[in-house]
């Protein structure tokens, strides 16, 4: 299932419990560990057919089982799980029991896989994690999901009585929910669709806000972690398991409900987030900018000015951000919106504030789909200048989050990369540039596509980030091109 590298040793301590650590000096990109997942299965709200072995949309049942669903290019999927419904404990068993409820998927593969002689030891690293229950009845809708998708059809469908040995219960098929959506990376099928990929080691690493790892994910579903920054012999191997673009609080909250697990890493206690202040607000009385006081255990206060000593209560941000996050929903993806957002609350937040980035985001994406979509039929400088400032403003932040080899700041290179060339070749084009202009901006593009490049070259050709880098290096051959063409 997983191959550890020669440069790494496990470890297991009472805090973090078993982990991995340095055991030689390791430098960026060195591959710290390769891992197939135990199982790869749609989200519990998945309605959906997927194909059974390529998780591709399907509209046909496998002939044999008359259970698991096959796509028109797939003729069979695992014998053990086909046996099963053929032959096996589960023949007697209603057939439509994934076409009724395929959101059971998930939990009924690894059922499967612990019924299964030669796949049951894979599964015990997972099984042996101690779920307490208690932590999880009636939170935040977790419970509820699993119990109305999953635990409740599969108890109904009579999978319990022909699996006597496992003593399933409602209980233990929560506690299996539980295991599996907190030991999933988000993984994308061919046709696009994300799916959850299950790792007994990748996905249980400890939480680090600012990982020195990289997870690359290839077509097949098969995990490569590699070092981001230089280890030194005992460091401890971190992931992330939050998006880096969040908050402190909103990150807090998403590892609390994911991971029932209250972080304190340096990021956390930093209340300016890296020197981001993606948290920050704008002062009231001085002009500077609050941040919030943070204890020694990663509790968050409330927000103060470091100049003038102003105070912004918890409640009073809290009460901001929630109005901010209200106006987003409400966009509907409407640029003029997104714009009106940016003016209203600009001034109340640090230029970095995460709430202003996914409104920048948000602004960006409709600009770039619209060029995709040739919406523009004579592309307009002034928006093609607004993305190219509004990807700028992204970089230093994506840049500072994630250090070392980042994906993050590799696509957000590529962004800007794309947004740049679009309107100095129009600019160009329209004699606004003189050619020693233009050569000067290719020459811009012409390093950020090599930098971009570089933070690539260690992920998989088979995978998204990949075609990526394939995209960027024609992207950066046009550009050659006309540096050759125009003089460099």
């Amino acid at each position: 299932m997983q191959e550890f590298g020669e440069n790494i040793q496990q470890a297991h301590d009472e805090k973090l419990g078993r982990h991995l650590v340095a055991s030689i000096g390791i430098e960026p990109g060195d591959t710290i560990l390769e891992e197939r997942p135990l199982l790869v299965a749609p989200h519990w709200e998945c309605h959906q057919l997927k194909c059974a072995q390529c998780l591709q949309e399907s509209y046909v049942i496998c002939r044999r089982c008359q259970v698991f669903p096959l796509c028109m290019d797939c003729n069979q999927h695992d014998e053990f799980e086909c046996e099963f419904f053929t032959s096996g404990a589960g023949k007697a068993l209603c057939k439509d029991i994934l076409v009724k409820n395929f959101g059971i998927c998930g939990l009924l593969k690894l059922l499967l896989l612990l019924e299964n002689p030669s796949t049951k030891a894979d599964c015990q690293m997972l099984i042996d994690v101690p779920i307490n229950l208690s932590d999880y009845r009636d939170g935040e809708g977790m419970w509820q999901e699993h119990e109305e998708l999953v635990v409740r059809p599969l108890m109904e469908s009579g999978l319990a009585d022909v699996l006597p040995t496992q003593g399933l219960t409602s209980d233990a098929l929560h506690a299996h929910c539980i295991r599996i959506d907190s030991n999933s990376f988000e993984v994308t099928a061919k046709d696009g669709d994300t799916l959850k990929g299950v790792f007994v080691w990748g996905a249980t690493l400890p939480h680090h806000c600012v990982p020195n790892t990289v997870v690359a994910l290839d077509e097949q579903f098969n995990m490569k972690l590699y070092a981001a920054v230089p280890l030194q012999p005992g460091d401890i191997i971190y992931n992330s398991y939050t998006n880096p673009l969040m908050g402190t609080s909103q990150r807090q909250h998403q590892l609390r409900l994911s991971r029932r697990l209250e972080c304190t890493c340096s990021r956390c206690l930093d209340p300016t987030e890296m020197g981001t202040h993606m948290s920050s607000l704008k002062c009231k009385e001085c002009g500077g900018f609050s941040v919030c006081e943070i204890d020694s255990n990663g509790k968050l206060g409330d927000w103060r000015c470091p100049d003038c000593r102003a105070l912004l209560t918890a409640a009073e941000v809290h009460e901001l951000q929630a109005e901010v996050g209200s106006a987003l929903v409400d966009a509907m993806g409407d640029l003029q919106v997104y714009e009106a957002l940016l003016t209203q609350y600009g001034p109340l937040l640090h230029p970095n504030h995460f709430m202003l980035l996914d409104i920048k985001q948000n602004i960006a994406s409709i600009l770039r789909a619209a060029a995709l979509m040739n919406s523009m039929d004579q592309p307009c400088k002034k928006l093609l200048a607004r993305r190219v400032e509004l990807c700028s403003d992204l970089l230093p932040v994506c840049r500072a989050v994630v250090p070392g080899i980042s994906k993050l700041y590799a696509i957000g290179l590529f962004e800007y990369l794309l947004a740049l060339v679009e309107l100095v070749e129009l600019q160009f084009a329209e004699s606004d540039l003189s050619k020693k202009e233009y050569v000067a901006h290719l020459r811009t593009a012409s390093l950020v596509a090599t930098e971009a490049m570089d933070l690539l070259r260690f992920e998989p050709e088979n995978s998204a980030e990949g075609y990526l880098a394939d995209r960027i290096s024609m992207e950066l051959e046009r550009i050659e091109s006309d540096l050759k063409k125009y003089g460099r």
